[in-house]
């Protein structure tokens, strides 16, 4: 995984760790919500739909074509909802990679295109870890604005994205407790 950041780094700069983000974890504290949500969502719009579809008028015309039309698009938010994001999560995590390097943090995303996230360890003003019961844990560096935090890691990241990037943030990863304490070491030196 090291040759993945290669043409990333900075004169003298050394990979010290690197990982990927676990893709059995599915749900974050956000489902709490985001579940139900989208039962609800999705269910009403799907019977909607189906309404619209199967309704007959007193002549046995079927709706108009626009009522048809019209309910789609929501179907589809209802669906994203409902399994889609977890499709896009997974896939989101399978394409993430993360370094910490002597001098920097690092989030390497190849999705539709090539995109570094990157943070000086020296300039890092705080660093919060999450760690579950199975030592899977979510290390973050830095101070997350509250609005594009509420989306993050839910399959639902571009909601946040209208208010501005998020600070670096190790996803899911095995070693969250060592990578905190190096980081922290680091920053200490």
């Amino acid at each position: 995984m090291n040759e993945l950041f290669q043409e990333d780094l900075l004169k003298d700069e050394k990979i010290l760790w690197t990982g990927q983000p676990e893709t059995t974890v599915l749900f974050t504290g956000a489902d709490v919500f985001l579940v139900p949500f989208s039962l609800l969502w999705g269910g009403f719009v799907i019977f909607w739909e189906l309404s619209v579809l199967f309704m007959k008028s007193e002549s046995g015309e079927g709706p108009p074509i626009f009522f048809a039309l019209f309910g789609i698009p929501f179907v589809l938010v209802g669906l994203y909802f409902i399994f889609g994001r977890f499709i896009y999560k997974n896939w989101k995590k399978r394409n993430t990679y993360y370094a910490v390097t002597n001098k920097r943090v690092l989030v390497l995303t190849k999705l539709w295109s090539r995109d570094l996230q990157a943070a000086y360890i020296n300039t890092i003003p705080s660093i919060n870890k999450s760690i579950r019961s199975s030592s899977i844990g979510t290390v973050k560096f830095g101070n997350p604005s509250f609005m594009a935090s509420m989306y993050e890691n839910t399959g639902l990241d571009f909601f946040g994205a209208f208010y501005g990037k998020d600070v670096p943030t190790f996803y899911n990863i095995k070693d969250a407790n060592k990578v905190y304490e190096m980081v922290n070491e680091l920053r200490n030196r």
